[in-house]
Parts: C-alpha cells; sequence; structure tokens
C-alpha cells in the first residue's frame, strides 16, 4: 500500500447537482425532573431530618479533583488551522445553496489557504465554478481533487461533476469516460461474495519510546529489536527492507544538516529476524515505535511483515497505518503442455491504523478491518477495504461495506 498523504476532511458531502438535503435540527429534550425534586417542597418529618444529619457527619470533605487531561489528536496550531479551514468551507458551502457563486468561490479560496491542495475545498470550488459556468476552472479544481482525493466515496462525487463539466463543455467522449470510472468505482467499492470480512475500533496501548536525538532513537530501536530477538544488540542492523530502501542512513544525512523536520519514517533491520520500526519527529523530539511487524521477502511479496505508512501534522490527527497482505504461492500444470506455472493467490488483507495523541504521541485508537477467502479461496481482494476522512474531532471510517463516524476520543 503506498503512503497515506491524507489531509483534513469534513463531514458532509459535496453537493450534488441533484440537489442537497437540509438536516434537521435535533429535538430539544427536556430534562426529567428526578422524584427527589419532585417532593422537595414536602415536610421534612423528624426521623429523616436525624438521618439527614448522621448522614452529613459521617460523610467524608470530598477531595477536590484532580486534572485529567484526554488525550489530544490536534495541537493548539493543528486546531487554529482546522477552524480557520471548517469556517470558510462551511460559509462556501451556504453560499453555493443561496446560488452565490461568487461568494462561495471566494470562501472556498481561503479554505485552501488555510489548507493548501485540500480535495474537499477543491472539488467544491470546483463544482461552484461549475453552477457559475466558469467550466475550465472548474475542471482545474476537479482534476486537482481526483488526484488527492481521500477515499473512494469522494473520488465518486468528483467524477460525477466531472462529467457534468465535460457534458456541459459539449465533450461528450470526455463525460462518457467520467461515467465508465463512475460504474467501475461503483463496483470495486462493492465487498465481492465469497469474502469474510471484519472490522473493529479499539483502545490503544501503544507507547513511544522518546529521544532527543536520532543517535539515542536509533539505539533505542535496534535495543528494543534485539529484546524481541533475544540476541545481542551488536547482531542487529538497519538495512535495506524488502520494499524500501535504507532510511536510516537518510536520517543520519538530515540529522547532520540540523534537527529533523516533523515527518514519519519506517526503518527496516535485521537480526534474528527482519523487523520494521516506526520513528516520528516532531516539535524536536523523537517517537520511536519500535517492531512493528516481522517478517521478509517472499516469491509472493511480503511474508509476515507489514508496510507502515506515517502521516499526519497540523490539521491532521498523527497516525501509524500497517498493512498485512498475504498471498498464497500456487502451482498449475497445462494439460496440453504439461507445464508447471506457479501463481499467486489472495489469502488475506488486515489493515490497522492507530491514532496518536498529538502531546504524548501515545495511542488513542486503532482502527482495523481484515478481509479473507471463504473456503473456496476463489473471491477476490477488496479494493477499499479500510478508507478513512481525517476530521477535527472524528474520523469517517468505511470499512466492510460500513460507513461510520468515529470520535478520536471515548465521549
Amino acid at each position: 500500500m503506498p503512503p497515506l498523504s491524507r489531509v483534513l476532511s469534513l463531514v458532509g458531502l459535496l453537493v450534488f447537482a441533484s440537489g442537497c438535503r437540509k438536516e434537521r435540527p435535533a429535538p430539544q429534550v427536556t430534562p426529567a425532573v428526578p422524584s427527589s425534586r419532585a417532593s422537595a417542597n414536602a415536610p421534612v418529618t423528624a426521623s429523616a431530618a436525624v438521618a439527614n444529619e448522621s448522614a452529613t457527619v459521617a460523610a467524608k470533605p470530598a477531595e477536590p479533583a484532580r486534572p485529567v487531561r484526554k488525550p489530544t489528536p490536534l495541537d493548539a496550531a493543528g486546531l487554529r488551522v482546522a477552524k480557520a479551514y471548517l469556517l470558510e468551507l462551511s460559509q462556501g458551502r451556504k453560499a453555493t445553496l443561496a446560488k452565490d457563486y461568487a461568494q462561495a468561490e471566494a470562501h472556498f479560496s481561503k479554505s485552501l489557504e488555510a489548507l493548501p491542495g485540500d480535495p474537499r475545498a477543491l472539488a467544491e470550488r470546483g463544482y461552484a465554478r461549475l453552477l457559475a459556468s466558469k467550466l475550465p476552472e472548474a475542471e482545474a479544481d476537479l482534476a486537482a481533487a481526483t488526484r488527492g482525493a481521500p477515499s473512494s466515496a469522494v473520488l465518486l462525487q468528483i467524477l460525477h461533476n466531472r462529467m457534468l463539466v465535460a457534458r456541459q463543455r459539449g465533450d461528450e467522449a470526455a463525460a462518457l469516460g467520467f461515467e465508465a470510472q463512475k460504474k467501475a468505482l461503483k463496483a470495486s467499492r462493492r465487498l465481492p461474495s465469497g469474502v469474510t470480512c471484519n472490522n473493529d475500533v479499539t483502545a490503544s496501548d501503544l507507547a513511544p519510546q522518546v529521544s532527543d536525538s536520532l543517535d539515542d532513537a536509533l539505539k533505542q530501536l535496534l535495543a528494543a529489536h534485539a529484546g524481541e530477538d533475544a540476541t545481542d544488540v551488536s547482531a542487529v542492523k538497519f538495512d535495506e527492507g524488502p520494499l524500501s530502501e535504507n532510511q536510516a542512513d537518510k536520517l543520519r544525512l538530515l540529522a547532520a544538516k540540523g534537527p529533523l523536520p516533523d515527518g514519519g519514517w519506517q526503518l527496516w533491520a535485521s537480526g534474528n529476524a527482519h523487523r520494521n520500526h516506526a520513528l516520528i519527529a516532531h516539535a524536536g523530539k523523537l517517537y520511536g515505535f519500535p517492531n512493528q511487524s516481522s517478517g521478509g521477502l517472499s516469491l509472493c511479496g511480503l511474508d509476515q511483515a507489514a508496510d507502515v505508512t506515517i502521516g499526519g501534522g497540523g490539521p491532521h490527527p498523527w497516525y501509524i497505518q500497517r498493512a498485512f497482505r498475504q498471498l498464497e504461492r500456487g502451482y498449475i500444470t497445462d494439460e496440453g503442455s504439461g507445464q508447471t506455472m506457479g501463481f499467486c493467490g489472495w489469502a488475506s488483507t488486515t489493515i490497522d491504523v492507530t491514532i496518536l495523541d498529538s502531546h504524548t504521541f501515545r495511542g488513542i485508537r486503532t482502527l482495523s478491518a481484515s478481509a479473507q477467502p471463504t473456503d473456496d479461496g476463489s473471491a477476490q481482494e477488496p479494493e477499499h477495504l479500510l478508507e478513512l476522512e481525517w476530521q477535527a474531532d472524528n474520523v469517517v471510517v468505511e470499512a466492510c461495506g460500513q460507513r461510520t463516524v468515529v470520535p478520536y476520543t471515548p465521549e
């Protein structure tokens, strides 16, 4: 799975040509009055007064509550950017519904100033430009949004609007092409038959190793690797990973020029086993996450090991994603020639994403999805097993044919 470069996305869908339905406000509920309140004016008997006095004497004074800081997916700077982005996007949507397309375009442009290249803001500005008959500008926005669409659901909306632009420009061939892409994407989003799929949301206990220098961080990762391998740390070293180059050497070159820029890296090391590790640099601190998975490269790709992606920063929560994809080697003999040929058949896919606290970089929640073929083993691998749209306070999760909104922290 290629590294993700996702940015903050928002609740709500792009406005379609078919119209938009306003959500009704939730009904206000008057809290029920407890029965003890209902009899507050009733006379108090002597026995009740004595019981109340005894309870007051026996009760210990309450200790002051200790302040508890909840996990924070976004830091202060990220929240400022997110709020500015959300405000302008909301105003742009209102202007679009009011058919004030010039004002809508201005608001969406300000959203893009807060979050350059954001696919949602690009797509919605493109739609406003479409309605204003600014077709070349609309197509430019929608094409850019296509390249960065955070999920297949968003991409479907973008393709629909590109089809509308092409039709208005009189390019029916292009319109039919976008319509074909929509149909293919819709088909690929459906969970194939013969597949068992499960998804879950769990609390995370992931804790990083924190250090102030790259040398210390790398030593900690190697020591953790050696401990897992039950071998001496001198027998473990960073090297070329099965599917990636040696990031440790690149990090050393970067560190020689000054503090590491904020970012995340996957590092591979070998000892008794090949293991990958994650490292995040943020605000001068280094957060190491050793032993993300263990395995190597086989004829069908990674064997047991995960492809690790680290992302986040700014108006986007930091996260670590691990993707395990297992293919089994099989053989088939051609009856005519008698020649035996090998092939790789899909066995299982598991993806998990751990959201990190922006201050401590401890795990907050882990989102996971896994799929495997049923007994006959003939099913196709799902193309969109786990898709995420990051937001300021929650994440929209699409997995196993279900769409849910998951808060970063328990309510």
